[in-house]
């Protein structure tokens, strides 16, 4: 009896099982939108405003330059300053010490590339040699690289569609019956039918010129505030540059007998300078045994010096960050930020492997 009564439930179960999702769920197609397309964009154009403001924060004060050069100007006269100490300038590998035109060349390439990142303008082979040195600056440029990618595969997107319509989503066909016959529960199929319905009445369109010039609003004092430093670095590096083409000039001279000892000596700038010095302190003797040991131990970095340092600052900021955001947040927002990191890991995990099935 026991067993029998088992086998009438399981019956009765497996019954129960197999009607399930034949309910009677209808699909009302809407072929109006619930608003004018011009409504449509105005919304999507404050949402995304909305988010920007959110991202960012408070919009940073403006910034009153210094300086009335522009960028084109200030970029004509650092290739012009780069290009009269190209032949001066030694080659030196990664593991030697940089000599002055070396270190002037890439500070003034990083300053220029910098300001071209932020504007949108991207050279990733010139970006990669005067932009990157550790391997945190090789991450960020490898998720710029990707991010420039999808927006150029949207924009290349959006000029298809526009060029075979100008519909604003391009919608794939369904045989929505061959659809209700494979999926067991009707309402999976009436909930995509609306969703594509949604799509096909509704646009996505926003007001691009509104988010670029609310972006500018952000961008700006900080890239006004970088072309003054980068006029500020002109100045002081063209008296370096001259004089390391008066002594080049004087060396090449002295080594042809153009021009002898004394005479190479007394035009030096170097000595020229501490000749002066010393005059104006009252002394007699030019060679001092102090001050010659003082300045040969100075030697500027090599560039794996400098990435080294830089790492170890890179570090300590992430570190600082971390800890300011949890004392500030508490156990709640460091909770928050755990899952945020590992959606965004999924997130990027999904993204590989739709490109390598691509």
């Amino acid at each position: 009896m026991f067993r029998a009564g088992n086998t009438s439930a399981a019956v009765r179960a497996a019954g129960t099982r197999s009607i399930v999702g034949v309910a009677p769920v209808l699909h009302l197609a809407q072929p109006e939108p619930k608003m004018t397309k011009e409504a449509q964009v105005q919304k999507n154009t404050n949402i995304a405003l909305d988010m920007i403001r959110r991202f960012k924060g408070e919009a940073p004060k403006p910034y009153t330059r210094r300086h009335t050069k522009s960028f084109e100007e200030i970029q004509k006269e650092v290739e012009t300053l780069l290009g009269g100490a190209e032949k001066m300038r030694k080659t030196v590998t990664d593991s030697q010490p940089m000599d002055k035109l070396t270190v002037m060349e890439r500070t003034l390439r990083h300053a220029l590339w910098s300001f071209l990142k932020e504007e949108g303008k991207y050279d990733f082979t010139e970006m990669e040699k005067w932009l990157v040195y550790t391997p945190q600056d090789e991450s960020r440029m490898s998720l710029l690289k990707r991010e420039v990618d999808l927006k150029q595969k949207y924009a290349a997107f959006k000029a298809k569609r526009d060029a075979a319509g100008g519909s604003d989503a391009c919608l794939p066909e369904f045989n929505w019956s061959n659809e209700y016959k494979k999926t067991v529960d009707r309402e999976l199929v009436v909930e995509k039918r609306m969703r594509y319905d949604a799509m096909a009445v509704n646009t996505t369109a926003r007001d691009e010129a509104k988010i670029e010039a609310l972006l500018a609003t952000y961008r700006q004092p900080a890239q006004d505030e970088r072309l003054d430093k980068i006029v500020d670095m002109l100045e002081r590096f063209k008296p370096i540059l001259a004089r390391e083409a008066i002594i080049q000039r004087l060396t090449i001279k002295h080594l042809e007998g153009q021009l002898g000892i004394w005479r190479y000596m007394d035009w030096m700038p170097e000595v020229r300078d501490r000749a002066e010095l010393e005059t104006d302190n009252y002394c007699h003797h030019w060679w001092q045994e102090c001050e010659e040991k003082r300045l040969l131990a100075i030697r500027l970095r090599s560039k794996k010096e400098v990435a080294e340092i830089m790492e170890v600052k890179q570090a300590e900021a992430a570190s600082s960050n971390t800890s300011s955001v949890a004392a500030a947040g508490g156990k709640d927002d460091s909770v928050r930020q755990k899952l945020l990191a590992e959606v965004l890991a999924l997130q990027a995990k999904v993204g590989r492997a739709k490109e390598e099935k691509a």
